[in-house]
Protein backbone atom coordinates (compact mmCIF):
# COMPACT_ATOMS: atom_id res chain seq x y z
CA UNK A 1 0.00 0.00 0.00
CA UNK A 2 2.86 2.33 0.35
CA UNK A 3 3.69 1.89 -3.06
CA UNK A 4 0.95 3.12 -4.31
CA UNK A 5 1.05 6.62 -1.74
CA UNK A 6 4.73 6.43 -3.30
CA UNK A 7 3.42 6.87 -6.98
CA UNK A 8 0.35 9.11 -5.99
CA UNK A 9 2.90 11.60 -4.45
CA UNK A 10 5.31 11.32 -7.41
CA UNK A 11 2.35 11.71 -9.65
CA UNK A 12 1.15 14.73 -7.95
CA UNK A 13 4.85 16.36 -8.00
CA UNK A 14 4.82 15.98 -11.44
CA UNK A 15 1.57 17.72 -12.27
CA UNK A 16 2.81 20.54 -9.56
CA UNK A 17 5.78 20.89 -11.86
CA UNK A 18 3.91 20.94 -14.68
CA UNK A 19 1.11 23.20 -13.65
CA UNK A 20 3.67 25.35 -12.27
CA UNK A 21 6.08 25.38 -15.05
CA UNK A 22 2.52 26.18 -17.60
CA UNK A 23 1.57 29.06 -15.14
CA UNK A 24 4.63 30.83 -15.43
CA UNK A 25 5.59 30.52 -19.44
CA UNK A 26 2.55 31.15 -20.42
CA UNK A 27 2.32 34.67 -22.45
CA UNK A 28 6.39 34.56 -22.05
CA UNK A 29 7.99 34.60 -26.14
CA UNK A 30 11.42 35.67 -24.99
CA UNK A 31 13.79 35.10 -21.97
CA UNK A 32 12.21 34.75 -18.63
CA UNK A 33 12.29 37.39 -16.01
CA UNK A 34 14.82 36.58 -13.25
CA UNK A 35 11.87 37.02 -10.90
CA UNK A 36 10.25 34.19 -12.54
CA UNK A 37 12.88 31.51 -12.60
CA UNK A 38 13.32 32.50 -8.87
CA UNK A 39 9.40 32.04 -7.88
CA UNK A 40 10.14 28.28 -10.03
CA UNK A 41 12.85 27.95 -7.93
CA UNK A 42 10.49 28.41 -5.01
CA UNK A 43 8.08 26.45 -6.16
CA UNK A 44 9.78 23.24 -7.12
CA UNK A 45 12.73 23.35 -4.61
CA UNK A 46 15.34 23.15 -7.44
CA UNK A 47 18.31 25.03 -8.45
CA UNK A 48 18.35 27.51 -10.74
CA UNK A 49 20.46 26.19 -13.30
CA UNK A 50 17.39 22.96 -13.08
CA UNK A 51 14.96 25.45 -13.62
CA UNK A 52 16.54 26.61 -16.87
CA UNK A 53 16.69 23.14 -17.79
CA UNK A 54 13.50 22.55 -17.01
CA UNK A 55 12.05 25.75 -18.95
CA UNK A 56 14.02 24.55 -21.95
CA UNK A 57 12.47 21.33 -22.28
CA UNK A 58 9.05 22.42 -21.75
CA UNK A 59 9.49 24.92 -24.52
CA UNK A 60 11.54 22.68 -27.04
CA UNK A 61 8.86 19.60 -26.56
CA UNK A 62 6.44 20.70 -23.87
CA UNK A 63 7.70 17.89 -21.36
CA UNK A 64 8.51 18.01 -17.77
CA UNK A 65 11.58 15.37 -17.43
CA UNK A 66 12.87 15.01 -13.79
CA UNK A 67 16.48 16.62 -13.69
CA UNK A 68 17.57 12.98 -11.83
CA UNK A 69 16.08 10.89 -14.98
CA UNK A 70 18.68 12.73 -17.27
CA UNK A 71 21.80 10.86 -18.42
CA UNK A 72 24.92 12.26 -16.46
CA UNK A 73 28.03 12.37 -17.74
CA UNK A 74 29.51 11.72 -21.36
CA UNK A 75 27.47 9.20 -23.72
CA UNK A 76 28.47 5.46 -23.74
CA UNK A 77 30.84 5.61 -26.83
CA UNK A 78 31.27 8.74 -27.47
CA UNK A 79 35.23 9.79 -28.21
CA UNK A 80 37.03 12.77 -27.10
CA UNK A 81 40.03 12.69 -28.94
CA UNK A 82 40.45 12.42 -33.08
CA UNK A 83 41.03 9.21 -34.53
CA UNK A 84 44.57 9.30 -34.92
CA UNK A 85 45.24 9.89 -31.42
CA UNK A 86 43.23 7.16 -30.27
CA UNK A 87 45.34 4.64 -32.36
CA UNK A 88 48.48 5.86 -31.33
CA UNK A 89 46.98 5.26 -27.57
CA UNK A 90 45.91 1.71 -28.31
CA UNK A 91 49.38 0.87 -29.71
CA UNK A 92 51.53 2.31 -26.98
CA UNK A 93 48.92 0.50 -24.63
CA UNK A 94 49.30 -2.97 -26.92
CA UNK A 95 52.99 -2.32 -27.19
CA UNK A 96 53.96 -1.68 -23.54
CA UNK A 97 50.94 -4.53 -21.69
CA UNK A 98 52.04 -7.59 -24.93
CA UNK A 99 55.38 -8.65 -22.58
CA UNK A 100 55.09 -10.52 -19.63
CA UNK A 101 57.22 -7.90 -17.79
CA UNK A 102 54.83 -4.82 -17.60
CA UNK A 103 56.45 -1.55 -17.13
CA UNK A 104 55.02 0.92 -15.21
CA UNK A 105 52.41 3.12 -16.36
CA UNK A 106 54.85 6.06 -16.08
CA UNK A 107 56.72 4.66 -18.99
CA UNK A 108 53.54 3.99 -20.89
CA UNK A 109 52.37 7.68 -20.44
CA UNK A 110 55.78 8.84 -21.25
CA UNK A 111 55.75 6.70 -24.25
CA UNK A 112 52.44 8.22 -25.64
CA UNK A 113 53.81 11.75 -24.75
CA UNK A 114 56.92 10.43 -27.21
CA UNK A 115 55.03 9.38 -29.87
Amino acid sequence: MSGNSEEDHQLNYRKRREDSLRQLLSGIVDKPSKEIVEELKKDLGVSRATAYRMMKTFRTCGAITAPWTRPVGRPKGARCLDPRREQIIQEAIKAHYSHALRPRFRALVQDIHQR
